[in-house]
């Protein structure tokens, strides 16, 4: 399709000079002409969105160039349309004065066909530049508005950036004044009648105009408006623009639906109650029970409405324990509730355990209040709801605690009843448990002791006993013994019985079983060896041969192994390694061992003479097609030549794996052979993370505290804590360097947990000695989340602090969040229920950040520095920042922009209402001594 060509409008009084212009610019663009000033502006008023740029005469009659700009400047015509002025004067004076006014560039007269084809096409190239900037952010708030325009308070005059209106109100687009097109609204009747009155007094220009003066930097309201027939809630909000002068009044308009808003999130809500044993609507804000619909009658409200803190109390007395009766009605109170809403949390949710009469089956119940701000009352609402979770929490709970192992058979036993169920661990159903009936001394009698050799079935009957296993439960936590089983097949194995408490309150203890009879060395997926294998026989290998330098060993890495399993599905997935296996195993290289290492890791120890380098390249290249889909297969392969020294098996592996990390281009060369100079980098770094424990034994790691301040006040609101090491023989160690190293060596969750351990320390020492509480937020790696002491020990801790007015907060990266969010941001979740403040860390590096916003609710936003440190020279970056400020706040969160160095950035945050600033401007991060000194302690 050929491409549109852009339009010009030449503005002279000599028709002559339009001629030449027209000759020159003809080939390239579609030209308008206007004689004078008044038909220019006639001609933009009807044409403006068309018009690519505008060649002004500066002198003409009736009305000049430099009256035309102050029209343009007044009706935001120059925000699309660029300028040249054209004047036979080039004095100073009168270029300096057309620049004020808003031109782009200029040319003399008499004309340069060179110069004025140049710098036409310059001008308008960077004006689309600027535009493509303008279009990006409103692409990103066009989710959240319906209506944009940019509104000049002082002209009354506005510009539309963003036009949602359907066609019935493209009218209202036709008004040349702002207010007009406002009053329009309610003139004829889109507004409702009940809310006209305070519209229109918002509407009052010299209103808007007086409070914008007056130093405000926003203003909003809430009313309903018609739309196709039927009268809907709207929020308009209008916020000074960059441009925003005393005697320039310019300010940005956003319209957006909040009608919708609350009717989804109430459709959302209660889409998750469908499975429940009930639901209580509840006014949290009038502290009412308004209605029910509940399977139990105990959960119904009473009365028509019951007070919501009668109520709670009620039916807290149900669960098992004091503790969670206690904790339920301290939950779930109307003030914990509305101070959990201001805090910006608005599910509130608590597991407990409950049981009927003695001969019910104890099961867990999870109860939950989601609340929502009704946009028509403002009262905040919630549904309360009841759900039991005694399958899915038995589902998740069994799995994590048998994860490291693979066990073969487990087992729930209820001591206060004697029963027991046992499963293999690959058909246990969580459901039997609900409804086992098995004795659990007839199944150890006359089924597990006709398993067992004759002269072990005393044996097996003392350690199965009941009370023994809950004695050793209540002295050690975990119980085991080992006893040989016979098979089906008539072999003995040695087989271990581990039990562990589920519900150490009611006596249900969880029990597995594992062979432990030998760690054969086989991949269970390939039916080839395991790491363990390909060690046992690559030693014996080197053993019986003459010259171990004969050999080589082969790292072979499949690229992108994940968009494999997400393509074709893991099934499928599991076919291409048991592939790959079978290719390298029937390949040239004729290899002495194969082996599946890791999930999507190969090795091979292959004869160096039969090493071809072609036919490996075509080996490590190949297409898998599956139901009409296609995926190129790539694999990445690392080369060991086996030297005449002593090494371990593992230590080979490791060096062809080094070589693989080496690789440039594996498209172009898919290998790479181990070289000596590639080992400086490794140990570096393995000997980095082989120092750590060493490092934090001697406290050679060094808490700093970075302050974070109140935009507005430039008081101290909180700090980051951040980690610096000091080597006793490197000196200051940089944290781009250890990070890392530690990351890599998964050694990343120690130095966490010692800052974490550091910084509640410190707050606590704060509090002792009546200092002003300043929160200190942690940062945490993804892999923290899978350290269960950790955040045991973390969740512990919040807890704890919260109790002495100390509140916590953890700061989390989006690529960390992204990582573990699949099956870990339940302890964010519990983190916050108990008080703790979530942080999103180097939010805006990426437009996947805003998806991140719709996974989970954090409390604060740190606004990258990357953006923060192109305020002053790139536009594209003040309008996302201001963007991502104004959506921030319209989603109740709070905002820190991180790396501001000066001035202008502060300034620029400041005023475009960031509610706190980190950086160097205020200050470096500091030892805990000068930190007191900034807090002027010391």
């Amino acid at each position: 399709m050929e491409e549109q060509r852009k339009k010009i409008l030449i503005v002279d009084d000599s028709e002559m000079n339009r001629e030449i212009l027209v000759s020159m610019l003809e080939g390239e663009y579609d030209l308008i002409q206007a004689e004078d000033g008044q038909q220019a502006v006639y001609i933009m008023s009807e044409h403006h969105m068309e018009l690519s740029l505008l060649l002004l005469d500066m002198n003409m009659p009736v009305m000049n160039g430099y009256e035309v700009l102050q029209v343009m400047k007044e009706r935001l015509w120059l925000d699309r349309i660029p300028v040249i002025s054209i004047s036979a004067d080039s004095s100073d004076d009168n270029i300096g004065r057309a620049y004020k006014l808003g031109v782009s560039d200029y040319f003399s007269r008499p004309f340069d066909a060179a110069v004025v084809l140049r710098r036409v096409q310059n001008t308008i190239a960077l004006h689309d530049k600027s535009m493509g900037n303008i279009q990006d952010t409103l692409g990103m708030l066009s989710a959240f508005y319906y209506v944009i325009l940019k509104v000049n308070l002082t002209t009354d005059s506005y510009l539309i950036l963003k036009d949602g209106l359907d066609d019935q109100e493209k009218y209202f687009d036709s008004f040349t004044s702002f207010s007009g097109r406002l009053r329009g609204f309610a003139d004829v009747d889109c507004i409702y009648e009940d809310d006209k009155k305070e519209y229109l007094e918002f509407c009052n220009i010299k209103r808007l105009r007086k409070a914008f003066a007056g130093g405000n930097r926003k203003e909003m309201i809430r009313y309903r408006r018609k739309v196709k027939d039927e009268f809907k809630w709207v929020s308009l909000t209008m916020i000074c623009s960059e441009e925003y002068e005393d005697d320039n009044q310019i300010v940005m308009l956003y319209v957006r639906d909040i009608n919708d808003d609350y009717l989804k999130q109430l459709d959302e809500v209660m889409r998750k109650t469908t499975d429940s044993l009930g639901t209580v609507t509840v006014n949290v804000s009038k502290g009412k029970c308004i209605s029910c619909a509940v399977k139990t009658k105990s959960i119904g409200i009473r009365g028509e409405k019951e007070n919501l803190d009668d109520y709670v109390r009620r039916i807290s007395m149900y669960a098992i324990g004091c503790e969670d009766r206690a904790k339920a009605n301290q939950l779930f109170v109307q003030e914990n509730l509305l101070k959990e809403f201001a805090g910006g949390r608005t599910i509130v949710s608590f597991e407990t355990v409950a049981q009927g009469d003695k001969d019910e089956k104890i099961r867990m119940f999870r109860i939950t209040i989601e609340m929502i701000r009704n946009s028509m009352t403002d009262d905040i609402e919630g549904v309360l709801y009841f759900q039991d979770i005694t399958e899915s929490y038995l589902a998740e709970k069994i799995p994590q605690l048998l994860y490291q192992k693979n066990f073969e058979k487990v087992a729930l036993i209820d001591a206060r009843r004697n029963l027991i169920n046992m499963e293999s661990t690959e058909d246990f159903n969580a459901y039997r448990y609900l409804h086992m009936k098995i004795d659990y001394n007839t199944y150890c009698r006359e089924i597990l002791g006709t398993m067992v050799p004759e002269q072990e079935k005393e044996h097996l009957k003392k350690n199965t006993d009941i009370e023994t296993i809950c004695s050793e439960l209540n002295q050690n936590g975990r119980y085991s013994f080992t006893v040989h089983q016979i098979s089906e097949d008539g072999e003995i194995r040695l087989k271990e019985f581990n039990f562990m408490y589920m519900f150490k309150e009611l006596g249900i203890i969880l029990a597995v079983t594992e062979d432990i009879t030998e760690l054969s060395g086989k991949d269970v997926l390939t039916g080839g060896y395991n790491r363990q294998g390909f060690i046992h026989n690559s030693e014996n290998i080197f053993r019986h041969c003459d010259d171990r330098t004969d050999y080589a060993v082969l790292y072979f890495n499949v690229r992108n192994f994940k968009a494999v399993n997400e393509l074709f599905g893991v099934d499928i997935g599991d076919n291409v390694l048991r592939t790959i296996y079978k290719n390298l195993r029937s390949s040239s290289l004729k290899p002495c061992v194969v082996a599946r290492v890791e999930a999507d890791q190969f090795t091979c120890l292959v004869e160096k003479k039969k090493l071809d380098f072609d036919a490996l390249s075509g080996l490590c290249e190949w297409n898998f097609t599956k139901n009409g889909k296609t995926m190129h297969i790539f694999c990445g392969c690392g080369i060991f030549f086996v030297e005449n020294k002593e090494m371990s098996i593992n230590g080979m592996i490791d060096r062809a794996k080094l070589a693989k990390k080496y690789i440039t281009d594996e498209y172009v060369k898919p290998y790479n052979i181990y070289d000596v100079s590639m080992k400086s980098y490794y140990i570096d770094r393995a000997e980095l993370a082989g120092e750590l424990r060493n490092g934090l034994a001697q406290e050679q790691f060094k808490v700093y505290y970075q302050p974070v301040v109140d935009a507005k006040t430039g008081e101290i609101r909180s700090a980051e804590a951040l980690i610096r090491w000091m080597h006793p023989k490197r000196g200051f160690v940089s944290p781009a360097i250890f990070i890392p190293a530690l990351e890599e060596s998964g050694h990343i969750s120690e130095l966490d947990f010692y800052v974490a351990k550091k910084v509640f320390e410190f707050m606590r020492k704060r509090c002792e000695d009546g200092k002003k509480n300043i929160p200190i937020s942690i940062n945490l790696s993804w892999m923290d989340f899978y350290d269960e002491k950790m955040m045991k020990w973390i969740e512990e801790n919040v807890e704890s602090s919260q109790k002495l007015g100390i509140k916590s907060r953890f700061e989390i990266t989006e690529t960390s969040f992204e990582a573990m969010k699949q099956n870990r941001n339940n302890i964010l979740e519990s983190l916050q229920k108990k008080g703790a403040v979530t942080l999103l860390d180097d939010f805006g590096s990426g437009y996947s950040s805003y998806g991140v916003l719709q996974d989970y609710n954090f409390d604060i936003l740190k606004i990258d520095m990357s953006l923060v440190r192109q305020i002053e020279t790139n536009p594209k970056s003040r309008s996302i920042l201001k963007s991502i400020i104004a959506m921030a706040h319209e989603l109740g969160m709070q905002l820190v922009a991180e790396g501001a160095e000066t001035e202008e950035q502060v300034a620029f945050l400041r005023e475009n209402d960031c509610d706190c600033i980190q950086g160097y401007y205020y200050s470096k991060p500091l030892p805990e001594d000068e930190f007191l000194e900034y807090l002027g302690e010391n």
